[in-house]
């Protein structure tokens, strides 16, 4: 008789938007998090990471610039006061890779007098109007994925449903079919490929630095043990012939 033990491997999924009734907010993901992943993804993806900074450096190319600076000088220069060279960068880079992006309008006396990039991960969109249909604020929270029950997000109002002094949020986001709430970043087609280049380097490493490979069986033929004692032994071998990252030895006994 054999014993096997299987690891399954998790599978991509595409993000659910969920709308709870106890909620104020739409949530992204069914754990609330799917903005932190895209953000990993990327992060552990060689090529996408490198394809979405070359395409947000030349999305900025040289900045901002106005075909009518020299006969309106005076707007010209207000528009290059608000918008800071660090906070379009950081906008244009949240587009790219999150398919979505955002700045905090600072009012006053009904007048923007302050602009600034936002992170679009804290942010999630309120549940719509009914008779409108429109999005009138977002909530704020730099933990979503470990908010409290007793914790209340702040809600800052959307762009156009703010005070004459107050902030308001803008939010970039593209009309995608069959999304609402949330569009994902143009690359989520690939996104399985970008996770299978992080699971393959991760593969690769760890046959490098275990040296054992995964086609090899170890087979115990004094008897079958109890299960409780299997998974020790199990455990034990394990821990002297792979490495942190995945099971690559199939016991028998």
């Amino acid at each position: 008789m054999s014993e096997f033990f299987i690891t399954n491997l998790s599978a991509y999924t595409s993000p659910e938007v969920l709308e709870l009734k106890s909620k104020a907010w739409i949530q992204y993901g069914q754990d609330n998090n799917y903005f932190n992943y895209i953000i990993d993804v990327n992060n552990n993806s060689t090529t996408n990471r490198a394809i979405c900074i070359g395409v947000s450096n030349m999305i900025y190319g040289k900045g901002l610039a106005a075909h009518d600076a020299d006969r309106r000088p005076e707007q010209y220069a207000q528009m290059m006061s608000l918008f800071k060279k660090q906070d379009l960068r950081r906008f244009i880079s949240d587009y790219k890779i999150l398919g979505m992006a955002a700045f905090q309008l600072v009012y006053k006396d009904g007048k923007v007098k302050e602009v600034h990039h936002f992170p679009m991960e804290t942010l999630r969109a309120e549940k719509c109007e009914e008779k409108s249909g429109e999005i009138e604020a977002w909530y704020y929270s730099n933990h979503w994925e470990n908010l409290k029950p007793s914790e209340k997000p702040e809600r800052i109002p959307a762009f156009g449903y703010g005070k004459a002094n107050g902030i308001e949020m803008y939010v970039l986001k593209p009309y995608e079919a069959g999304k609402y709430y949330y569009s994902q970043p143009d690359w989520s087609s690939s996104m399985p490929y970008a996770v299978l280049e992080d699971e393959i380097g991760d593969y690769l490493i760890n046959d490098c630095i275990n040296g054992f490979s995964g086609t090899k069986v170890v087979n115990f033929n004094n008897g079958v043990p109890d299960p409780i004692k299997m998974q020790s032994i199990k455990t034990d071998v394990l821990s002297k012939l792979t490495g942190s990252r995945g099971e690559k030895v199939i016991l028998f006994s």
